[in-house]
């Protein structure tokens, strides 16, 4: 996302309709400036240097900004829920989970005719929302592997 024109907190707040305060803006300034999406836990860590905030307070502002359409949810391995901006400048994208480290990487776009492509097919249902998720072993781990072979062996082996 870098050089791409970024949201406006307060202006984002005003057009959800919802009250600008220090937990909100710090939550959603960490949200507009991520590279990647968040957790509950980052997020809390993150805004935490900036204002007094809680966990319970953390959900609470996500709920309502996935409410007002301001955030979407991106559900990675075992159950685990991050977050990322639903904007102009975040388009839908497609996201990629190491099985090994877990980390959770944002990969290119959709283009406008792949999109369309799949919206305009006649279909008996209607889409409402589009999360493709892409689960494999990440750079940093592939290399891991070919310096320590036996390692990675025995990373396969434990559930």
């Amino acid at each position: 996302m870098a050089g791409i024109e970024r949201c406006d907190p307060s202006r984002t707040l005003k057009k959800a309709g919802l009250a600008k305060t220090a937990q909100r803006m710090a939550v959603l300034e960490k949200l507009i400036g991520a590279e990647a999406p968040l957790s509950v836990r980052h997020i809390l860590e993150e805004a935490g240097k900036a204002v007094k905030i809680n966990r319970v307070t953390v959900y609470r502002i996500l709920t309502s900004f996935k409410k007002e359409g301001i955030v979407r949810e991106v559900e990675a391995g075992q159950g685990s829920v991050y977050y990322e901006m639903a904007c102009l400048h975040n388009p839908i994208h497609p996201h990629f989970n190491c099985r090994r480290c877990g980390c959770l990487l944002c990969m290119p776009p959709l283009t406008l005719s792949q999109a369309w492509d799949w919206f305009a097919r006649p279909n008996d249902f209607t889409i409402e929302a589009v999360n493709v998720h892409i689960t494999g072993i990440c750079n940093h781990c592939r290399d891991t592997d070919k310096r320590n072979p036996v390692a990675s062996k025995r990373k396969e082996k434990t559930p």
